[in-house]
């Protein structure tokens, strides 16, 4: 499905688990940049390394 995210950014809150990492992963396969927000920095590195790798896309802990 292309939702026309290519090159567009998009900030995620609550990206460590659940929902908020799904639509990260998925703006990011997309191809957007994608910030990462949540309450606990330390796994949002761990899920930024693991979607940035996984899709090749820009994907920062904010």
């Amino acid at each position: 499905m292309d939702l026309g995210l290519s090159g567009k950014a998009a900030i995620v809150t609550g990206a460590s688990d659940g929902i908020g990492k799904a639509a990260a992963y998925r703006m990011a396969a997309e191809g957007a940049s994608v910030a990462l927000v949540s309450r606990t920095r330390s796994d949002l590195e761990a899920v930024a390394a693991e979607i940035s790798g996984e899709t090749g896309s820009t994907v920062i802990a904010a």
